[in-house]
């Protein structure tokens, strides 16, 4: 497989202690993340309010679209649906049968073309369908705003491999577990500030008000996109020479930065590689359990622990909130490790990934059978602390092998892992056709 050669950085290193371009392009990649995953996050607080279930109905219903029934109207006149329990599985699973199908163009699309040029897109269009998803649910019913979720997934879908080619040329070696921590820790930040945020709103105006607010703000994003962002540091007009050549030094990049088509992705050897398809396959088994969580714990919380729209909200939230704080500390862990040499670099990835296992699955596996609602949540938040582990685990191992083309590959791994994304809230609302907690033991 081919790979970056690397080299040590200028002797001063004065480039590389002074904030940057690079860093500003972290920020703003940082800022989609956290946008981001709200858009694809919000869904699950709001579908609590948007869907009677019979532990929160009331009232006289009448027929509706897609042969269901239906409940006149909700807070702030919102109307609310009675959906089964396999519709609701659905719907939370529609972005990903779209994320899935985008996975591999996106991130073909963003070597080729650019990584900034893709990620304004993804934003600016993920934001514009999130706004149209309330007309969907009034005009449309169930297919209308399944469909809506679906365009919004292969919207989305190349956001991450845009991301990862944005981080090959951008961050030099000694600064990846820190620029990578930044920027996939918004995964877990983004709930944890929307699932409040929802909760709110959904109970002061209406579920529908959490897509217009959310779509605003992931509109203002891609405008500070199309302003700030660039493809390659050769190409951005603020970047210093020193900074420009401290990054093309320590990735040795000044060939590929004068070059206006990409090289091709040797597709053969990525595709032959063993340590590629441990890579792929850990990062989807990781994300089987982090998607379950991310779809399942408003109704969990609401529809087994019994908590209110509000509640919910404020306690979805404490789970991520753990894992963001926890990522930090996994970095600062990952920073010391790396630099006394405590371990190789590969070692260092195995560790943080087998952090990142057996915790996570006895956490889960505990939740079901504990006796308090307290206690449930306390190991939620444990297992998500873990998933902090994998940024500078698996997610980092990306930029160690192919930093050239970080972007297709990832998109292979993010692919797989989308798909199992599709099947987790499809199983779990197979399984949980009641919101009866024996039942959602089988989990």
């Amino acid at each position: 497989m081919t790979s970056a050669v690397l080299i040590s950085p200028p002797m001063d290193g004065s480039a590389g202690r002074r904030l940057g371009v690079r860093h500003l392009q972290a920020s703003l990649m940082a800022l989609t993340s956290l946008v981001a995953y709200s858009l694809r996050a919000n869904l699950s607080v709001a579908v609590v309010a948007m869907v009677r279930t019979p532990s929160n109905s009331s009232g006289e219903t009448a027929a509706g679209e897609d042969g269901a029934d239906m409940d006149e109207f909700g807070v702030g006149g919102a109307r609310v649906f009675a959906w089964e329990e396999w519709q609701r599985g659905w719907l939370l699973s529609a972005f990903f049968w779209g994320y899935t199908l985008s996975q591999i163009p996106g991130g073909t699309l963003s070597h080729r073309l650019g990584g900034a040029r893709l990620l304004k897109f993804v934003i600016t269009s993920t934001s514009i369908a999130t706004l149209a998803f309330p007309l969907c649910a009034e005009y449309g019913g169930w297919m209308a705003v399944f469909a809506n979720r679906v365009v919004q997934g292969v919207t989305q879908g190349p956001l991450y491999p845009s991301m990862y080619t944005l981080l090959g040329v951008w961050v030099p070696p000694q600064e990846r577990e820190s620029f990578t921590t930044l920027i996939m820790a918004m995964q877990l930040l983004g709930p944890t500030l929307a699932s409040p945020v929802c909760g709110f709103m959904a109970a002061r105006w209406g579920w529908p008000s959490i897509f217009y607010a959310f779509g605003s703000a992931g509109l203002v994003v891609g405008g500070l996109l199309i302003w700030l962002a660039s493809d390659k540091p050769a190409l951005d007009p603020r970047i210093s020479s020193e900074e420009l050549a401290y990054i093309e030094t320590c990735l040795k990049t000044s060939e590929e930065s004068s070059k206006k088509v990409a090289p091709r992705t040797p597709w053969l050897s990525v595709l032959t590689s063993p340590c590629m398809w441990v890579l792929w396959i850990n990062m989807s088994v990781q994300a089987m359990s982090f998607f379950i969580l991310l779809t399942t714990i408003p109704t969990y919380l609401s529809s087994v622990l019994g908590f209110s729209i509000q509640e919910n909200g404020l306690l979805t939230s404490l789970p991520y909130l753990m894992g963001f704080l926890a990522s930090y500390v996994f970095m600062g862990l990952a920073n010391f490790i790396n630099s006394r040499k405590l371990l190789s670099t590969t070692n260092s990835r195995k560790f943080f990934n087998a952090i990142a296992g057996i915790p996570i699955s006895l956490c889960v596996v505990a939740t079901g059978y504990v006796s308090t609602a307290t206690m449930s949540v306390v190991l939620i938040c444990l297992s998500m602390s873990f998933f902090g582990s994998t940024i500078v685990g698996v997610q980092a191992n990306y930029l160690d092998i192919a930093p050239l083309y970080c972007g297709p590959i990832y998109s292979v791994g993010n692919m797989m892992a989308a798909l199992l994304g599709v099947a987790a809230p499809i199983v779990v609302g197979s399984i949980v056709t009641d919101p009866v907690r024996t039942r959602g033991n089988i989990l």
